[in-house]
């Protein structure tokens, strides 16, 4: 149980990239400009992270469904992982909508 999140987000990763494979819409119609994109956004959220945890705002909750692994204090190991789902989730839905629009 206390991996359940960590093995939910690399599902859902996968199943991102399924998406993104079958429709070419990020990292496989061009994976530099995904890769570079993701690093960005990826480091402004932690950033803000950082800076919300240092203001006290941010938090991190016991959750039996957590690893408990810290990477700071109050950042949990699946942070990072959420927010680059969260980033590819975004590019893969922009490229979608961008290919909808266009026909």
């Amino acid at each position: 149980m206390g991996s359940l999140y960590l093995i939910v987000l690399l599902g859902t990763i996968g199943c991102m990239v399924l998406c993104d494979w079958r429709w070419n819409l990020a990292f496989f119609a061009d994976w530099r400009r995904a890769t570079v994109l993701s690093v960005v956004l990826v480091v402004a959220f932690m950033l803000w992270d950082v800076l919300g945890i240092i203001t006290g705002t941010f938090y991190r909750g016991e959750a039996t469904y957590m690893t408990g692994i810290l990477l700071g204090p109050e950042m949990p190991l699946e942070e990072p992982i959420f927010l680059f789902f969260l980033c590819y989730l975004l590019i893969n839905l922009t490229a979608g909508a961008r290919r909808v629009v266009e026909r």
